[in-house]
């Protein structure tokens, strides 16, 4: 209810609007939110629209709208944006500067980002046999616009805390996109639907991986670490800072000691670490926390390795009193930087491969490149070698059922 009021999640699968090749291989769908009368009024805005792209495993055999993969990945790009000054013309709008489309380039455009997919995960996703779809944020990358003018592109998602205080659920705007994808991948055909993506887009992964069990696996790259750990003004991590946007703050409301940055009534409901334990409730469910050594953003883990540890051990005891339950562990990429670097992709890859162990298996804390459990651990990076991934199976309730592994081999990763 705190996240789309008394209706719950959004059931609708058909999108508003479907936009063939606007990449090679890639449709681009819209989802149309209506705000209500006094929300719009408070923003002057009476829509917001999201756009999704969908990349299926290329050289299949298929129609546009069809699965080529049994599963489907769906990815979030989160705060990003691209970078379009060299196909805007002189004197056009800021939002229409910023607003990803075609010509546009990504900062990773070295390792293959494009203006659809910034981090290039479609290439990587593809390797491991799923078919993607890429999901922004709102008043982010291909979603630039509402609130926006003639001379300032709008931003700064505190732009909804008015449509919050008009009685509408504004984080509606950032979850429903990538419900609604789930609900029309799963009109498609697919069989398994998973869940990944960066800073914002690691948000939004963890709290829909919380409230859709359909979401198999999750993999939040850099997006949360609980509200007791958080450091917004940099007092103690010697690195990047814990800043709240308008959807991750977890302060109290009213908020005292920020009256005009008050927190979401979501995280009194269910905290981060409630999120955590939700996306590997499940038997045939897990999630694999990516974070960052010293991420020059947010989330570092350098310095907090104990505390870490100390949540994840407590997420697990909580599975682990179930009957039957999945899995979840928190990793750190020796990374410096906020994106999706490929040592990210290569404990993401490793976390695929561990979906066949079962709970508690040594496995879940020896995954390539994760230095949260293994500082000396082996980190390989190579190209992938392709090939549709194995359904997920019901892992063994507790943590010693099935035959342990020991840790991964040197798996699969793209070095993009």
């Amino acid at each position: 209810r705190a996240a789309f009021g008394p209706g719950g999640l959004p059931s609708r699968d058909e999108p508003d609007a479907v936009h063939a090749g606007v990449a090679p291989g890639v449709d681009a769908i819209e989802w149309r939110m209506q705000l209500t009368p006094p929300a719009a009024s408070a923003v002057g805005v009476k829509e917001i629209v999201s756009t999704v792209f969908y990349s299926p495993v290329p050289d299949r055999p298929s129609s546009s709208r069809a699965p080529r993969s049994r599963s489907a990945y769906v990815f979030h790009h989160g705060h990003n944006d691209c970078n379009c000054s060299n196909v805007t013309p002189h004197g056009a709008p800021p939002a229409e500067l910023a607003r990803c489309r075609p010509g546009c380039t990504s900062e990773l455009a070295p390792r293959g980002g494009t203006w659809w997919d910034l981090y290039n995960v479609s290439s990587f996703l593809h390797a491991h046999g799923h078919d993607v779809f890429i999901v922004s944020m709102p008043l982010k990358g291909v979603n630039k616009g509402p609130g926006s003018n003639a001379t300032y592109a709008q931003d700064d998602h505190w732009w909804f805390l008015p449509i919050e205080r008009a009685g509408e659920p504004a984080l509606r705007y950032f979850l429903e996109p990538a419900i609604a994808t789930i609900n029309y991948a799963r009109r498609l055909g697919y069989e398994e639907v998973h869940m990944a993506g960066l800073s914002g887009g690691g948000w939004t992964t963890t709290v829909v991986a919380a409230l859709d069990a359909r979401v198999a696996s999750s993999f939040p790259i850099a997006g949360s670490i609980p509200c007791a750990m958080r450091d917004p003004e940099k007092q103690t991590w010697p690195v990047g800072n814990d800043k709240e946007d308008f959807e991750q703050n977890c302060a109290p409301d009213p908020s005292i000691e920020a009256p005009d940055h008050p927190g979401r009534k979501l995280y009194r409901e269910c905290n981060y670490t409630c999120m955590y334990l939700l996306a590997g409730l499940e038997s045939t469910r897990y999630q694999v926390q990516i974070l960052h050594e010293r991420d020059d953003c947010c989330y570092a883990t350098v310095g907090r390795h104990e505390q870490m540890l100390a949540y994840e051990s407590n997420v697990r005891a909580e599975l682990g009193a179930r009957a039957e339950h999945g899995y979840f562990t928190t990793t750190a990429s020796n990374h410096t930087h906020h994106e999706v670097a490929p040592v990210d992709k290569a404990i993401w890859a490793a976390g695929m491969r561990a979906a066949q162990l079962p709970p508690g298996d040594p496995g879940w804390d020896a995954l390539q490149c994760d230095i949260m459990h293994n500082a000396e651990g082996a980190c390989s990076v190579r190209p992938p070698t392709g090939g549709a991934p194995p359904p997920l199976r019901a892992r063994a309730a507790g943590g010693s059922g099935g035959r342990s592994r020991g840790g991964e081999q040197a798996v699969a990763v793209t070095t993009n």
